[in-house]
């Protein structure tokens, strides 16, 4: 999982505006409850007063003090806590309070990253992603088999009906996403429009993004135009994503072949495949073309390289948008 330096610097942030917070409302109770109760400032600076003569006796020679600290401490903290419950507040009213109590506003336990921080990561990573609506719709726990054809046998899919096909198909992403921490990968989803591309590659975006990969989803115009306003240099928003478009974990690219084709966006898909099968970055394409048409629309060289490095998945049957209209 890689968080970009700017994004774990500010969830870090966050932490010290946490801290911060949360020791100015400490303040503002302590000075609260002083008003309300005098007595209680007596006993913390009786507290403060007995550990630093009992520190002081210890650098003497005298070890006496230090030893019966504790008991003093205990007894002072005792009344500490009778006066605050006399007055209706709670024993810890005067505590630092905060926001996670398992890593105390740190972001860490035990060296790892807390909770906490792991629910601020995947934010950051659902608004990444492009797609943080849509795969709470669409994603494996809505996969519905039912919307596919059960009883022609499809020559194609050896001899299976659509349905059984995808049956496998969802079996198989689901291994792929599980795996994918160790393996990584890449794949190819080819098929005619309505035959479910879309939908299979949510389902696998929103499966890393809730096991904390970093993930990025474009349409192919998407991916294109971005490359182009970063380099116009009129928009540093572009930069960053063409940066992150080459370091995210995995990298959706839907529907290659619909955007408008000329040179520059097949040098720029060249690049992009090939770079990041240099760093071993794992990359996911779904289009309506053939590879004769992708050949034709592109490069031999891109789809040789597809064709070797990519598992290709190819989908069958109906549209089913139109099925479902």
């Amino acid at each position: 999982m890689a968080l970009r330096n700017s994004q774990f610097n500010e969830i870090m942030r966050s932490y010290g505006d946490r801290q911060l917070r949360n020791a100015r409302l400490q303040k503002a109770r302590r000075e609260e409850v002083y008003q309300r109760l005098p007595g209680l400032r007596d006993l913390d600076n009786e507290l403060i007063t007995a550990s630093v003569h009992a520190a002081e006796a210890a650098l003497a020679g005298d070890s006496s003090l230090s030893a019966s600290l504790p008991s003093k401490i205990r007894s002072i903290r005792d009344e500490k806590d009778r006066l605050l419950e006399s007055a209706g507040y709670p024993a810890d009213y005067l505590e630092l309070p905060y926001d996670c109590p398992y890593c105390r506003d740190s972001g860490f336990v035990d060296g790892a990253k807390c909770r906490c921080f792991r629910q601020q990561e995947q934010s950051f990573l659902y608004r990444q992603s492009n797609v943080e609506g849509i795969v709470r719709r669409e994603n494996f726990d809505h996969f519905n088999l039912s919307v596919y054809d059960g009883r022609e046998p499809l020559p194609e899919a050896g001899g299976r009906t659509c349905r059984e096909y995808m049956r496998s198909v969802e079996a198989g992403l689901r291994r792929w996403c599980a795996d994918f921490p160790q393996k990584g990968g890449n794949i190819i989803f080819m098929g005619n429009p309505g035959t479910g591309k879309t939908f299979l590659m949510n389902c696998i975006t929103k499966a890393l993004l809730d096991s904390y990969h970093s993930v990025i989803y474009l349409g192919s115009a998407d991916l294109f135009e971005s490359f182009s306003r970063s380099m116009r240099g009129q928009d540093e928003d572009a930069e960053a994503v063409s940066d992150a478009i080459l370091e995210t974990e995995l990298l959706l690219i839907d529907d290659l072949g619909t955007e408008f084709s000329n040179s520059f966006t097949t040098s720029k898909l060249f690049y992009v495949l090939n770079q990041r099968l240099v760093m071993k970055k794992s990359v996911i394409i779904s289009t309506n073309l053939s590879f004769r048409g992708l050949r034709d629309l592109y490069s031999d060289r891109i789809v040789s390289r597809i064709m070797s490095d990519y598992e290709i998945i190819p989908l069958y049957g109906r549209d089913q948008r139109l099925h479902m209209v």
